[in-house]
């Protein structure tokens, strides 16, 4: 970097110019004299011209140095001003977040949940928005986001949300109608609702312990509304076998749904909720971002408390780094 792209170079310069004495002017700055008298011969160098006279006394500025005062002590001003807008809005906790949700989340679950943050925090208004990637979040489209699966990108901040999980289901008409199924290799036989969205990829092969087997159907259906899915096998017209639990406890609980393929899961995946480290800088993000992810900790965990009696779900031996907030 040039010498003449220093702001304390500059600062160095005018305040010498201000003061007439470099030991003043260290005072000011709380540096050394020598420290101001090498920023002002590294500019003069850098620029190839003297800024001031120097055998001169009292101080004189040269032609130069005089249009140098003038022209820097407004870009200077305008440099101060600029940085003080960025520390207030930093500490601010008033302001807009953006908010991207899965869509299917935010359709059912997410307003109840934001309202009780809004009560705590008036001043803070979320605006939700669907479908964002990590990479939207680096480039600033939207301050923050929630991720099935563990960012990557660089320049991001997040902390864990929960685990989601997954569960074989049918309605209680379609298992009269055509049968039990116990294993994933019987799916062969039954129509199947298969999600292939943007939160995550199809599901092709079901575990049972150490046991893997691959899903294959009579017939299948691929959507990536999961409520399109839900809203089907609940009718009686196929089933699913990576049903998000956050999506259908209450079915589960009301017998509208029924697990089928015991002991068969698609493994439950851990859950995060991510910003960039230049959002994660403002005050009102922090915030958000940690009430947020432990909210849905506790909900999740609620989800499969209340479940756990109706079907098994997959043992959770609790994240070890679920209170860890991270970088990359």
């Amino acid at each position: 970097m040039s010498k003449t792209d220093d702001l304390s170079a500059w600062r160095c310069f005018l305040v010498f110019a201000k003061t007439g004495s470099l030991s003043v002017a260290a005072k000011v700055l709380q540096v050394e004299p020598s420290s101001v008298s090498r920023a002002i011969a590294g500019l003069e160098r850098a620029l190839g011209c003297e800024l001031i006279r120097h055998n001169a006394r009292p101080l004189q500025m040269t032609e130069a140095g005089e249009t140098a005062f003038k022209r820097m002590q407004t870009i200077l001003r305008a440099h101060d001003s600029f940085i003080e807008s960025l520390a207030s809005e930093a500490r601010s906790l008033s302001g807009n977040i953006r908010l991207s949700s899965a869509p299917g989340f935010a359709s059912r679950r997410l307003t109840p949940i934001l309202q009780r943050f809004r009560e705590l925090h008036p001043e803070i208004n979320i605006e939700m928005l669907t479908g964002c990637k990590e990479a939207d979040v680096q480039k600033g489209l939207c301050e923050v986001a929630t991720l099935t699966g563990e960012p990557s990108l660089p320049g991001l901040v997040y902390m864990s949300r929960g685990r989601n999980v997954y569960l074989p289901v049918a309605s209680p008409s379609y298992v009269l109608k055509h049968g039990m199924p116990l294993t994933p290799s019987s799916l062969r036989t039954h129509t199947g609702y298969i999600y292939n969205g943007p939160v995550r990829g199809e599901t092709k092969v079901l575990h049972r312990g150490e046991r893997t087997e691959i899903v294959s159907f009579a017939t299948s259906i691929r959507s990536t509304d999961i409520l399109a899915i839900r809203s089907a096998v609940l009718s009686g017209m196929g089933v699913a076998v990576d049903m998000p639990l956050v999506q259908i406890y209450e079915d589960l609980l009301n017998e509208r749904l029924i697990p089928i393929l015991p002991g068969w899961f698609l493994p439950p995946i851990e859950c995060y909720i991510v910003t960039s480290r230049t959002a994660w800088h403002m005050r009102r993000v922090r915030i958000f971002l940690e009430w947020y992810a432990h909210s849905m900790q506790q909900l999740f965990a609620s989800y499969e408390s209340q479940v756990s009696a109706i079907v098994g779900l997959p043992r959770d031996d609790h994240h070890p780094d679920r209170e860890r907030i991270f970088r990359t």
